[in-house]
Order: structure tokens, then C-alpha cells, then sequence
């Protein structure tokens, strides 16, 4: 399991270990004296002996238990060591690595792969958010049923999402943020939460990135919110210092690694609107967001919290906007791309193939109509073949173009299996959403 800190994997590992008759957890970043256990040797049947010594059982005796490593990159031969540990058999086994930024393989170790499947962990998205919220899955699975068919939603639900929306943006998903928040419903407790994730983010930039990256890693995580704020929002290397004549050579690693951490996502500019939008990319323009909206708001400040969540249409919130949309893509496996034309005022937030057909998606202001841009791009020469605008509501009713505005809504729910049966009435899911 890989991830930023905070997303919740120890408490996930720990949660999935009730299923198990008998669990070992370990965490080799808290004892540093189990770590001598993997580098002595990396023989499991040795592993094991010598993990007994220091009072760790394994019972096996009512099936195979379940060893939990925990902070599995402090110890690159504990990485190593899962390769024989799983060909020995006596363990279903489950480790994580945090920050994903640090390669617990590095050295001359052999490699566990074959033997690992990775999975990543990010965190919460809007749908999971909700049901943290009190709004249950069946009530999200129907929403998402409305969206994908075309269907009205009732303005009522609309709206309730979309102060839940608002509520997102300024809470984000990090777990810890977000139990703070239904059990307080006080945004100081939150903000004191989100202050200390990036006070951690920090540390671990310091601690894990390159040594000569160190600093410059961090002028690069604190330059985001400014970058985003530009007219463009691509990312400009000379920006992160004030320095003219930088580039990638000065900040790309260090770019780098907030990526491998898991802390942001790149969103890469097209040469072309067209597929394969891969084939399409310049890696030398691109947009950096932050993984987590929660953490963008804390580096924006209190007022721009104050104001998304009071539904302040005077606020720059695209940022945090496209942030969300963003994750919420990523999350469901998209590789991310904008369009900006050369030369031009031609722009588009997200190029993305959607349900087969080529896609611009489009975050706008207040009430404004559909924007030269996307008209151009879903008409003409450009091979888009439709359009979806956002503004600003993501959970309004209003249609742009040829489909409903429901490609950013069903975007921050999870897609799920397609699933055949009549739809809830929307005015028995309309007085659920009224107890809630």
C-alpha cells in the first residue's frame, strides 16, 4: 500500500486485519531494533525465528494469519525480504510505504517484484466524503444512477450537494480532517488538523527528498497556490524561486518528487485536441495540482475558506475547483490533459476521452453562458466531440451543449458497475436528503 501520510493506511491495514483469526502488525519506523531482523538475514524461516526473539508470535494453528508491515521503506531489505516471506506461504502479508516518494528497493537488493501487488491509496474522495457526511451509499449509487442516464436531479438535491461540495473543498479528504470535522463540526478543530498534515508534508520533504532538492523541493510545494492563481495556471519554474533564467534543470527533480510522494498530480498540455491524447502531450507545459483540496485551502488562507464556504462568487475558487476535478479524474484512472493554444486565447481546463468520445470539460464563473472555447472546440475543425461546463455549481441541472452537466458530477463519484433495475423516485430520495 503506498500513499502520502495521513490518507489512512495503518488505520485501513488495521480494519482489514479484523477478517483474519490472528494478525501481527509491526512498524519498523517507530522500532528501529526489528529493522536488524531484515538486514541479518532474508531467509523466512530466519525471519520468523528471529522476529519470535523479540516476543512476535505468529499463530497459525486456525489458518494463516495475517503480518502487517508497517513504514515498509525505512528498511529497503524488509522490502526486499517480502519476495521469500511470500514464497514461504505461512503469512498473507500487507506492508505500506510512506511517502511513496522514497523507493524502499533502492541498493543492491533484489527486487519483490512478482511477489507484490501495489496499490495505491489517496485520499477521500466527494462520494466517500459524503458518506462521512451521513449520506448512504444506496442514496450516492442512485445519484450517480440519475447522472449516468441524463436524468433531471431534483433542484433540492442539487443544491444539498452542492453545499456539500463547498463543505469538501474547504475540509478536503484526509481522514484525520475529515473525522475532525463530524465530530466538531467546529472548522478551527479542522484547520488545526489541516495545519499539522502540512506541517508533516514538510518534514517529510526535508527528511526524504534528495539532500541538495531539499529546500527547493519546498519552494516548489509553496509555489502552487500562486501558480494556480495565475491567468494561464500552468506551472513556471522561474516563478518558484523569482529567479530568472531557471528551469528543469534547478527544480524538476525536486517537481519530481512531490509527484512520487503522491502530493500532486500533473495535468500535461496538448498539441492538438485530438486522440491519442497521449501521443498528444508537451511535457514542457504543464499544470501542477494538489492531490488534496483540504491542503490547497490551508496554503490559501482562511478567508478564501470563509468565502467558498459561504458561496462567495467573488472568490478565485477555480483553483480549488480544478483541484478537485482533477483528483477526481486521477482517481478514476484518467492520465490528465488541458488544451492552450499558442498564441490564442483558445483554452480548455480538461481534455479527457469520456465514455468513448473525445470531451472538453470546462470550470466557469457564476452564471456566464458557454465560453468561445468550447464552442470552437465542439465545433469546426477541433475533433472534440462534446462539451461539458461547469460553472462553478457542480451539482446544478442547467445542459450545455448536447448533455446534461453531468460529466463533472459523475467524474467526483467513483464509476461502479453497471447495475440494471428501476430508478429510487426522486422525491423519496428528495425527503432523505431533507432528514439528513
Amino acid at each position: 500500500m503506498e500513499g502520502p501520510r495521513q490518507t489512512g493506511k495503518t488505520f485501513i491495514m488495521k480494519e482489514f486485519s479484523k477478517s483474519y483469526h490472528y494478525s501481527v502488525y509491526i512498524d519498523l519506523e517507530e522500532n528501529e531494533g526489528l529493522k536488524t531482523v531484515f538486514e541479518q538475514t532474508d531467509d523466512a524461516s530466519e525471519i520468523y525465528e528471529k522476529l519470535s526473539y523479540n516476543g512476535i508470535r505468529f499463530d497459525t494453528s486456525s489458518g494463516d494469519p495475517l503480518f502487517i508491515i508497517d513504514g515498509i521503506q525505512s528498511c529497503p531489505r524488509a522490502f526486499s525480504a517480502l519476495k521469500p516471506l511470500a514464497v514461504d506461504g505461512r503469512c498473507d502479508m500487507i506492508a505500506s510505504v510512506s511517502p511513496p516518494g522514497v523507493e524502499p528497493s533502492e541498493g543492491d537488493f533484489p527486487s519483490p517484484m512478482g511477489y507484490v501487488q501495489m496499490v495505491e491509496m489517496g485520499p477521500m474522495d466527494f462520494e466517500e466524503f459524503l458518506w462521512a457526511m451521513g449520506i448512504g451509499k444506496e442514496l450516492t449509487a442512485k445519484i450517480r444512477q440519475w447522472i449516468d442516464t441524463g436524468s433531471e436531479i431534483d433542484v433540492s438535491i442539487g443544491s444539498a450537494l452542492t453545499r456539500y461540495f463547498r463543505k469538501f473543498m474547504t475540509v478536503g479528504g484526509m481522514p484525520a480532517a475529515v473525522q475532525k470535522y463530524v465530530d466538531t463540526k467546529d472548522y478551527n478543530e479542522v484547520w488545526d488538523v489541516l495545519a499539522s498534515i502540512c506541517n508533516i508534508i514538510e518534514k517529510d520533504a526535508l527528511r526524504y527528498s534528495d539532500k541538495k532538492d531539499r529546500l527547493k523541493t519546498l519552494a516548489c510545494l509553496e509555489s502552487i497556490p500562486s501558480q494556480l492563481a495565475g491567468e494561464n495556471k500552468t506551472f513556471v519554474y522561474k516563478d518558484v524561486g523569482k529567479q530568472a533564467g531557471t528551469g528543469r534543470r534547478e527544480y524538476g527533480p525536486s517537481l519530481d518528487w512531490l509527484h512520487r510522494a503522491g502530493l500532486i498530480n500533473l495535468c500535461y498540455n496538448l498539441r492538438d485536441p485530438c486522440e491519442p491524447l497521449s501521443q498528444m502531450e508537451r511535457t514542457d507545459s504543464f499544470k501542477v495540482y494538489l492531490k488534496d483540496p483540504g491542503i490547497l485551502i490551508y496554503m490559501l488562507g482562511r478567508e478564501t475558506a470563509s468565502a467558498i464556504e459561504s458561496g462567495n462568487t467573488y472568490v478565485n475558487e477555480g483553483a480549488v475547483v480544478e483541484s478537485c476535478i482533477s483528483q477526481a479524474l486521477v482517481s478514476n484512472g484518467y492520465r490528465i490533459h488541458f488544451y492552450s493554444k499558442p498564441n490564442s486565447s483558445l483554452k480548455m481546463d480538461f481534455v479527457i476521452s469520456y465514455k468513448g468520445r473525445l470531451t472538453a470539460l470546462e470550470t466557469r464563473s457564476g452564471k456566464t453562458k458557454m465560453s468561445r472555447s468550447l464552442l470552437m472546440l465542439t465545433s469546426g475543425d477541433y475533433k472534440v466531440e462534446r462539451g461539458d461546463q461547469d460553472r462553478r455549481r457542480p451539482w446544478g441541472c442547467g445542459r450545455t451543449r448536447d448533455t446534461p452537466s453531468a460529466a463533472f458530477r459523475t467524474l467526483l463519484l467513483r464509476h461502479p458497475p453497471h447495475r440494471d433495475g428501476p430508478l429510487q423516485d426522486p422525491e423519496e430520495v428528495n425527503e432523505a436528503i431533507r432528514r439528513m
